[in-house]
C-alpha cells in the first residue's frame, strides 16, 4: 500500500514538473464565474467562496487543472475547457477582449492598445502636439496586416521573412 501511495505520488509530481505549464486554470474559473453569478455582493461571494472551498470544490477544480486540463492545454496549445489559448511556453499572453494597456513617454506622448474580440489589436497614438494616429494589427496566414480606421489594409509584414510590404491608397501592394 505504501509502495502504491508513493509511486502515485511520484507520478503526479512528474506530471506536474514535466510540463512545466501553469496554465488558464480553465476549471476554476468556471467555478469562480459560477461563484460570482449565483449571488450579489462583496459579503455572499465570501460565503459562497468559502463553502465552495470547505466542500471542497474549488481545491478539486484546482487539482483537475493542475494534472490534467493544464497538461492537456501545454501539450496540445489549446486549452479544452475554453478553447483558449496556450499560456506557458507561448508568446500569447492570457489576455481578454477589451484588455487595453496605456504607456505615456515622457514628452506627453501615448500609446493606447486595446485587445479585440477577433484577436486583432487596436493601436491608438496620440501626440504630445494632440496628433492621433489608428491601426489595426491581425495575424492573417502567415502574416501581420495593419489597417487603418476604416479598415482598409495599408501594410503587411511576412512573419518568416520578415518583408515589409505597404499597400497604396486603392488598396493594392
Amino acid at each position: 500500500m505504501i509502495k502504491r501511495t508513493l509511486a502515485t505520488l511520484l507520478i503526479a509530481a512528474f506530471a506536474l514538473s514535466s510540463t512545466a505549464c501553469i496554465g488558464r486554470m480553465a476549471t476554476s474559473g468556471l467555478v469562480r464565474k459560477f461563484n460570482l453569478t449565483v449571488v450579489d455582493g462583496k459579503w455572499p461571494h465570501e460565503l459562497v467562496f468559502l463553502a465552495l472551498y470547505i466542500i471542497p470544490v474549488y481545491p478539486l477544480a484546482g487539482a483537475v487543472d493542475l494534472i490534467i486540463i493544464n497538461s492537456i492545454e501545454f501539450w496540445t496549445g489549446t486549452n479544452p475547457i475554453d478553447g483558449g489559448p496556450r499560456v506557458a511556453g507561448s508568446t500569447v499572453a492570457a489576455h481578454e477582449a477589451g484588455d487595453q494597456h496605456h504607456v505615456v513617454a515622457a514628452d506627453g506622448s501615448e500609446a493606447i492598445s486595446t485587445l479585440r474580440e477577433d484577436g486583432s489589436i487596436d493601436f491608438e497614438i496620440r501626440g504630445a502636439d494632440g496628433s492621433a494616429h489608428f491601426v489595426n494589427v491581425v495575424r492573417e496566414e502567415g502574416q501581420l496586416v495593419a489597417r487603418d480606421a476604416d479598415g482598409q489594409r495599408i501594410a503587411l509584414v511576412d512573419t518568416q521573412t520578415g518583408e515589409i510590404r505597404e499597400f497604396d491608397r486603392t488598396g493594392t501592394l
